[in-house]
């Protein structure tokens, strides 16, 4: 295979690269229950879709300290309100990758494949988080929703994306933990790639992926290897 012939990877990052799950530990420290944390974090998501429905944007951790703010008028933190937005903050600052991301990454940098990542949260958290796993040097681009018109799973995320990539939207494969970014992707016009880490079911309203991995060591072999992976 050529590298005419790889598509470009794409990488979603919450969840899909960092491991959400000291973030549980981010919301006790506070005296919260730590699956508060999730609450969050699918609450900041769903503002974000809601902005996006109407081609408005607004960066992830305005949003989240917003978020955090009202669900601390139901659950009070253990300290003042401002501080403890900010350790949230600090917390997704502090995320590491999942265990596979590194020999994943690794595998397929070595293979020829271009990466880039696409997240709705910050570039500057997203650059320390691939810097912390160590691969950041494998990485063409880092891109973040906050100079696209609009979030993920929007479609103009992607299609301004591919504009900064200088590859279509159909030479593009989309890897994602997350099902409706996969959908967005797929609508859009890319491929796409499931990391199923928990042997989850695949929703039946979103379009099926082309590809459904239990992490990226699988990813890279599945790809690296030639075989099951679509071509550009």
């Amino acid at each position: 295979m050529t590298s005419d012939d790889k598509p470009v990877l794409v990488f979603d990052v919450n969840e899909t690269l960092s491991d959400m799950r000291p973030m549980h530990g981010t919301f006790e420290e506070l005296g919260l229950p730590g699956p508060l944390a999730q609450t969050w974090f699918a609450a900041v998501l769903r503002e974000g879709f809601a902005l996006a429905v109407h081609g408005e944007s607004r960066p992830f951790a305005a949003l989240g300290d917003a978020v955090a703010r009202s669900l601390f008028a139901v659950q009070a933190p253990d300290r003042d309100v401002d501080e403890a937005v900010d350790h949230i903050r600090e917390g997704m600052q502090r995320l590491p990758v999942h265990p596979d991301v590194a020999p994943g990454i690794e595998v397929l940098a070595g293979a020829g494949f271009r990466l880039t990542a696409l997240t709705n949260g910050s570039e500057a958290t997203s650059e320390g988080l691939l810097e912390r796993g160590g691969v950041r040097q494998h990485f063409e681009h880092v891109l973040s929703v906050d100079d696209a018109p609009c979030w993920k799973p929007a479609p103009e995320s992607y299609a301004w994306a591919s504009g900064v990539w200088g590859v279509p939207l159909e030479r593009a494969l989309m890897v994602a933990a997350n099902p409706w970014d996969l959908h967005g992707a797929a609508r859009a016009g890319m491929h796409t790639a499931w990391i199923d880490r928990h042997g989850a079911p695949y929703p039946q309203y979103a379009r099926t992926p082309d590809l459904r991995v239990c992490d990226l060591v699988q990813l890279a072999a599945r790809l690296a290897g030639g075989a099951d992976g679509p071509r550009a």
